[in-house]
């Protein structure tokens, strides 16, 4: 089985195969490590929500507004989701994209998340990064700190050419689909 994650599923593929070790292999679109303040203040819709978010969530996960939603767009870079202005305002209208909102709980979980296996002791399966090369959210120097650290499985990148954070231009897009199915091929031997 491959695991693939577009976005933040890049890294939730990493916690799975941990936890699931009959992974033959992930691609990722992003490797970050929430424990770092240079991912959450680059990450987050600014620096101080960067800065001061995490804390403020596991506060707040205590009480009763865990419940409460906020907005994606106000507490990430959701504006850096795609590069192209048509298919953000159609993200924007998606509730299960831009548009969408998580609760407190939520917040709290993904900011302040402990993996189950460090990257160094990881050795369940091969890495691959799709890396957007035009991502102005999660650009690649936020996932090398963490991929580096993996050196018990073999760990590849990827970059996509003219590629946002949702890679949805060419030849990006084009190179997405020709690195998985070669990545699938390979592991799947």
């Amino acid at each position: 089985m491959v695991l693939y994650g577009l976005s933040a599923g890049g890294m939730e593929t990493y916690h799975v195969a941990a936890v699931n070790r009959r992974v033959s292999g992930i691609i990722g679109m992003t490797f970050l490590d929430q424990r770092s303040r240079q991912v959450r203040v680059q990450t987050a819709f600014d620096p101080v929500t960067g800065f001061l978010g995490a804390r403020v969530m596991a506060l707040l996960a205590r009480t009763p507004l865990r419940r409460l939603r906020l907005p994606m767009r106000l507490v990430s870079k959701m504006r850096t989701l795609v590069n192209d202005k048509a298919a953000k305002r159609a993200c924007y209208a998606d509730k299960t994209s831009a548009g969408n909102s998580a609760s407190i709980a939520f917040l709290d979980s993904y900011l302040n998340y402990e993996p189950v296996t460090e990257p160094g002791d990881f050795d369940v399966c091969p890495v691959l990064l799709t890396q957007p090369a035009a991502d102005r959210w999660t650009p690649l120097h936020l996932s090398e700190p963490f991929l580096a650290r993996i050196t018990k499985a073999p760990v590849r990148t990827v970059l996509l050419e003219n590629a946002g954070h949702y890679p949805l231009e060419q030849p990006g897009l084009d190179q997405l689909v020709e690195a998985a199915a070669g990545f699938v091929a390979e592991v799947a031997r």
